[in-house]
């Protein structure tokens, strides 16, 4: 009887076995990268692309895709793992964003990662380029503060609703006494029973008692 079940081979892809580089990596160029002949190999508008891409912005560089030199279609192929690799590399816009549209296939011998990214073990945690740093304004640590003192002059800006026609700052505190509400019980005209009537014309027939 033919068994029901297939045996399933798997493999990992390892570092050292994938030109020292993995999906994912923050990568740089190497020092004297335009005097490698795989950079000189290049076209010219690709290497003004890749040094532009490095040195004229320091937003994170991220590989999303390794591929050998010569590539086969089938997957089982053993064309498809070698020793020549080349990477594609995008822009990381912000953590997990890539621009994928504008990534560049690079040569694996002009890339390295930098040393940091291993010791910070970096995996969802990008560094933080200096260009997309600014000034924080919370206050890690909080104080106390009077209802009194939440005011633009003295550096607050509280919370502004539309009241009327114009913003006013919003009351959002409970109030600490009652509020007297102007009001008197409604005076009865006529003492007594109220006289309704003629009911005939609601319910529809003679009226009640006639």
């Amino acid at each position: 009887m033919p068994s029901k079940f297939l045996n399933l081979i798997e493999s990992t892809t390892q570092r050292m076995t994938n030109g020292g580089i993995l999906v994912g990596d923050r990568v740089e160029l190497v020092s004297g990268y335009k005097s490698k002949d795989s950079f000189k190999a290049l076209p010219e508008t690709v290497q003004k692309y890749i040094s532009d891409m490095f040195e004229n912005s320091d937003l994170n560089k991220k590989v999303i895709n390794i591929k050998t030199d010569m590539p086969s279609r089938a997957p089982g192929n053993a064309d498809n793992r070698g020793t020549a690799f080349s990477a594609d590399v995008a822009v990381e816009l912000t953590v997990g964003l890539y621009d994928n549209q504008n990534a560049v296939t690079i040569p694996l011998d002009l890339l390295e990662v930098p040393a940091d990214f291993h010791n910070s073990l970096e995996f969802g945690r990008s560094k933080v380029p200096d260009s997309v740093r600014y000034d924080n304004k919370v206050q890690i640590e909080p104080k106390e503060i009077d209802e009194e003192e939440l005011t633009p002059e003295n550096g607050v800006n509280p919370r502004m609703t539309q009241q009327g026609d114009s913003l006013k700052v919003a009351d959002l505190y409970l109030p600490k006494k009652n509020t007297a509400i102007p009001s008197k019980p409604v005076q009865n005209p006529q003492p007594g029973p109220i006289d309704v009537g003629d009911t005939s014309i609601y319910i529809g027939g003679s009226p009640v008692g006639g």
